[in-house]
């Protein structure tokens, strides 16, 4: 996980007899990985049907209709577990399958705001903290086979727990839905002046800028426990960038909540031998929400 850099859904190639696997550690792309896992819708109630999207990459590029099988997690964390999500996750006896294939349409578990919400749960368990969003996320995993596993923490809808009758009625009514951000097509330039991606100089400092539309940050409601008052929230987004060549100046680039820019940059070093490689990029938005997309490059020499 990669879930979420989680976000999720995310995942890398660490092993997993620890500590579950949540976002690949570098940006240069040399073996399979899986980048992402994204829900569509991007927030459901727990007991309907979702789509599930697996983003697989490897050194020649994106390899579609990898054998991956997904399996909800069943298991709260304990409060003793510092991990993302539950040891338990890596059993067979704390899963619930979801499907095999690349894409997948489930049903989340009908009970997931109890096991991963503010409901209370089974087993002693206290309810789970909300994130800085006031979200709630359901563990899903990811195998692929011949590599470890991947996690997505999925959003889920809870009502919500220890707010007033009053507020929780308004919340209710102006609450929305995640929906998944959209990537814009990547520009790049060098020194300032636009570059196509299909004539790159070999070793050149290309400034890539991934963007996407003013309403991919989605402004919420949100409630803030501690004055337990209902305001807003706007969504933060973050690109992380990979290559299968080449080296990105910093794997993470973003824009905060407050930040109204819809676009992020990150430098690019060229390959100095002339070829074809690929870009890879994964927009998130601070609810969860996911967006990929790939680029070829020809450098020349």
């Amino acid at each position: 996980m990669n879930a979420t850099r989680l976000w999720l859904a995310v995942s890398g190639a660490v092993s997993v007899t620890c500590i579950p696997n949540l976002g690949p550690g570098d940006s240069l792309i040399t073996s399979t990985r899986v980048l992402a896992l994204r829900a569509d819708p991007a927030e459901a109630v727990p007991g309907t049907l979702v789509t599930f999207t697996s983003f697989v990459v490897g050194s020649t590029g994106v390899l579609s209709g990898s054998p991956i099988a997904w399996d909800f997690c069943t298991a709260p964390r304990p409060l003793t577990d510092d991990n993302i999500v539950s040891n338990a996750c890596l059993n067979s006896s704390s899963v619930l399958l979801a499907g095999h294939g690349p894409t997948v349409m489930a049903v989340t578990p009908a009970n997931g705001c109890s096991l991963f919400g503010p409901d209370t749960p089974p087993g002693g368990f206290r309810p789970s903290d909300p994130d800085g969003t006031g979200g709630y996320y359901q563990p899903l995993r990811a195998t692929l086979r011949g590599s470890d596993d991947s996690f997505a923490l999925v959003r889920i809808h809870c009502d919500l727990a220890q707010a007033p009758g009053a507020v929780a009625s308004a919340f209710a009514a102006a609450y929305t839905m995640n929906h998944n951000p959209t990537l814009l097509p990547l520009a790049g330039a060098i020194g300032g002046a636009p570059v196509a991606l299909e004539a790159i100089p070999g070793g050149a400092l290309v400034t890539f800028t991934a963007s996407w539309p003013a309403t991919s940050a989605e402004t919420f409601a949100y409630f803030d426990p501690a004055t337990e008052a209902l305001t807003t929230q706007r969504e933060s987004m973050q690109v992380a960038w990979y290559s299968t060549a080449g080296a990105f100046e910093t794997e993470s680039t973003g824009r905060a909540s407050t930040d109204l820019a819809t676009t992020s940059d990150d430098t690019w070093s060229a390959p100095s031998v002339a070829g074809r490689s690929q870009i890879f990029l994964v927009l998130r938005d601070s609810r969860g929400g996911i967006d990929f997309g790939t680029y070829d490059v020809l450098v020349t020499r």
